[in-house]
């Protein structure tokens, strides 16, 4: 592996892209990709191996087969459709009582700050 030069896994990537990426939508890969292709006579020579350029390529295509069927197998955060009547009824109230409190707290009329010269 390494860190600031291309390796094989940037030659992997390189050639599995059939055509440039466009300079306006995507300037930053338009830029890897000119890199890259600085370096094609030595492509063969470059250290590391293409298993993390395989492994980008095969995240890539299997995002890219994932259906929105997918999503609907797994509830991380709750449905809404799973509200409970209770607990809203127990919110309403608990709201209801907050807003009651602070309309019953004397309200502050002015602040003097008083500093001695």
């Amino acid at each position: 592996m390494t860190r600031y030069g291309p390796s094989q896994a940037d030659v992997h990537v390189y050639k599995a892209i059939s055509s440039p990426p466009d300079a306006n939508s995507a300037p930053h890969a338009d830029r890897w990709y000119r890199h890259i292709g600085s370096y094609a006579s030595e492509h063969a020579s470059l250290p590391g191996s293409s298993s993390a350029g395989e492994a980008f390529l095969g995240s890539a295509e299997a995002s890219a087969v994932k259906t929105e069927d997918d999503d609907e197998d797994i509830d991380l955060f709750g449905s809404d459709e799973d509200e409970d009547e209770e607990a809203e009824r127990v919110k309403a109230q608990r709201v209801a009582e907050y807003n009651q409190r602070k309309a019953n707290k004397p309200k502050t009329i002015a602040k003097v700050c008083a500093i001695n010269l």
